[in-house]
């Protein structure tokens, strides 16, 4: 994996196999404008329709406004907190028809949109992240190996990405989904291997998408002022991996709470299965 790629247009066939299967990362210049809505998602519109939706972070509750305000005055010295988040389908519900079809004839099927798979759980989300410059997310892979897909509604965002074969690189915490690494100021005394690691960066601009498949260890730095939608999808390609973590996740606080889990992943899963060769749409 040399470079992320840009794509103007692709067919959903050839992105299965070059990116899907493979577990190769690839950014979709336009996939968003099959949205509904061909409404410019800056903070003004934020402002205008939802100014006073409320989310919290770290107990304390901000309203939309707050958050756009305090982000929008972010700087490398005195960054805003991150990340504050809206969970779209539970408190932004208006937003949900604008982006429909979500999946913008990629990311498809999505086990997650079924009937049977509560939201909220297992990796089933849909956020809108909102950020501004000094603000970095922590270097992670996605719980319960989920594809993520990350469409940039307004301003710029740099990715970093690394190589499936760099996990040990990394120095995941007790072989969980999160690294100590700082990639911008990396403590190469403590963490001596990191200096092996390549990683791979981009700039997602307004209106672009990046597939992030299951397992790729990531992280975000902002460019500029910025607001994401981002979603999780489950399929049949990453189901055994998901079905894994569940039981691994699990195991730490019990083994009988375990085999429920992975019992109960199994039984989701089928029925998905047999959703999706009955034709169901997801």
């Amino acid at each position: 994996m040399q470079q992320i790629e840009k794509l103007d247009s692709i067919t959903y066939d050839q992105f299965i196999e070059n990116y899907l299967k493979p577990g190769i990362p690839v950014v979709f210049k336009n996939a968003s404008s099959a949205w509904k809505s061909s409404q410019q998602f800056d903070p003004a519109f934020f402002r205008t329709h939802f100014g006073n939706h409320k989310t919290t972070y770290k107990g304390k509750e901000y309203s939309m406004n707050e958050i756009l305000d305090v982000t929008e005055k972010s700087t490398l010295e005195n960054p805003a907190p991150y990340p504050i988040l809206f969970e779209i389908p539970l408190q932004l519900p208006e937003l949900l028809p604008m982006v429909e079809p979500i999946h913008m004839n990629y990311a498809f099927p999505n086990w997650f949109r079924s009937k049977f798979m509560p939201y909220g759980k297992f990796g089933n989300s849909i956020h809108l992240f909102i950020g501004g410059p000094g603000n970095q997310y922590s270097l992670h892979k996605d719980m319960y190996h989920t594809n993520a897909w990350i469409t940039q509604l307004y301003g710029e965002k740099k990715f970093v990405v690394f190589p499936r074969d760099q996990e040990d690189l990394l120095y995941p915490e007790n072989a969980s989904f999160i690294s100590p690494i700082n990639i911008m100021k990396p403590d190469y005394e403590k963490y001596p291997r990191y200096k092996e690691a390549t990683p791979l960066s981009i700039i997602l601009k307004p209106g672009e998408t990046i597939f992030i498949p299951n397992g790729i260890w990531h992280t975000t730095v902002a460019a500029s002022h910025n607001i994401s939608l981002i979603f999780d999808q489950l399929n049949g390609y990453n189901f055994k991996a998901w079905k894994k973590d569940m039981y691994d996740y699990s195991k730490k606080r019990s083994t009988f709470v375990a085999v429920a889990k992975y019992s109960l992943a199994q039984t989701l899963g089928s029925l998905c299965k047999l959703s999706e060769l009955a034709g169901s749409k997801m």
